[in-house]
């Protein structure tokens, strides 16, 4: 079974592509949003994968490692704007892998959000990035766990991470209610 393949991505970029996004069009951007949601839905099954023995965390790991090098992939829209939200989506969907590839590590913090929030914005202040990243896709693992995200208010590049682990934590919330709502 594939999760997210090559072609799945070039499908979205040319989505993107396709896409007339405005900036005071904020429906406009949905586009992106699906892209990430996309992502974190691949994410959330290769989870699934193994919790029900179906795939070796090994074999997760090394789908999660390919799926991160597709991201790193540069992207010109030739225009300014879809280019700059791209580069936005992109630094969520980073964190959306992180956080997967941290849970499957079993490297879920018990330290509380507020606590990894607070260290992520004071690393990047210091100018710590890698640091900071690694305490948001933290979060994301949390998420993975089952832990109930708050709602954070950040800009910079801890924004753009914590975007996408808001996305895991909708996905994550989504699942939940289907799989309720298929066992009553």
């Amino acid at each position: 079974m594939e999760y997210y393949s090559k072609d799945r991505f070039k499908n979205w970029i040319k989505r993107i592509e396709e896409s007339e996004v405005k900036e005071d069009d904020p429906k406009s951007f949905d586009v992106f949003d699906q892209f990430v949601e996309d992502l974190a839905i691949a994410c959330l099954k290769i989870v699934e994968s193994v919790k029900n023995r179906e795939m070796s965390k090994k074999k997760a790991l090394e789908i999660l490692e390919e799926m991160k090098r597709l991201f790193l992939t540069s992207v010109d829209f030739g225009n300014d704007l879809k280019n700059e939200v791209y580069e936005f989506v992109r630094e969520g969907v980073k964190a959306i892998i992180q956080s997967t590839v941290f849970y499957l590590q079993n490297k879920v913090s018990k330290k509380d959000f507020e606590q990894l929030f607070k260290e992520a914005i004071e690393s990047e202040k210091k100018g710590d990035l890698s640091s900071a990243f690694e305490r948001i896709a933290k979060m994301g693992a949390k998420v993975l766990k089952g832990e109930e995200l708050p709602e954070f208010d950040a800009d910079g590049f801890v924004a753009s991470w914590l975007d996408g682990v808001e996305t895991l934590a909708t996905v994550v919330k989504i699942a939940k209610i289907d799989q309720h709502l298929s066992s009553s």
